[in-house]
């Protein structure tokens, strides 16, 4: 008995590592092409649409209350043997959010009405609030997480921004890439010369 439930464990644990893998922030998806739009509803009506890029998210108004309203929810949730979709939702929103930058698109896109009067103010909740928090494997929002993660690792916006923070972001290393491109050219025009000097000769 002890070596089947061994399986079983290793396997629970890397779903739950596979799902704290953290969405790329609200800008970086932005760049990719994926757009936000606020839906009416609780946190059930978050949805990805893999084909046309919408990432669905419930509308959120932020005041001076709404923090202790989410502790409690997190903090319910995670002790209770029910579970629910809230701690999934909280690390989706943890990773949008990173920085002023991200808020600002869920901002105008009316996901997040910020009524606290400072955006760093609510930045900071969100990544306070997440800290150390776990979550139990849902299909829906694993599901999300690969096909968000699917689209923007194979966008070619993103291989255009890495490639120019590898190459522009450090002048020295495109110099020397440039340098060695030019004496191979240089190299190869001498050795068409030196063959047809000898052939013409």
């Amino acid at each position: 008995m002890t070596n089947d439930a061994a399986p079983k464990t290793n396997e629970a644990t890397h779903k739950k590592t596979k799902f704290r893998e953290r969405l790329p922030s609200a800008s970086q998806l932005s760049k990719a092409g994926v757009w936000f739009q606020a839906i009416e509803g609780s946190i059930s009506v978050t949805y990805y649409d893999k084909r046309s890029l919408p990432f669905d998210l419930p509308r959120l108004f932020v005041n001076d209350n709404t923090e202790d309203v989410l502790r409690n929810l997190r903090v319910h949730e995670q002790t209770s043997r029910e579970g629910g979709d809230f701690t999934k939702y909280a690390v989706i929103m943890d990773s949008l959010i990173d920085t002023p930058e991200d808020l600002a698109i869920l901002t105008k896109s009316h996901v997040i009405e910020n009524l606290l009067g400072s955006d760093e103010r609510l930045v900071q909740m969100w990544n306070d609030m997440c800290r150390n928090l776990g979550a139990q494997p849902c299909k829906k929002w694993e599901d999300i997480t690969r096909d968000v993660m699917g689209h923007y690792n194979s966008h070619w916006r993103i291989l255009y921004v890495e490639f120019c923070a590898k190459f522009f972001s450090r002048p020295w290393l495109w110099i020397s890439v440039v340098a060695a491109f030019v004496l191979l050219l240089f190299s190869f025009l001498q050795t068409i010369y030196t063959v047809l000097g000898y052939y013409n000769g």
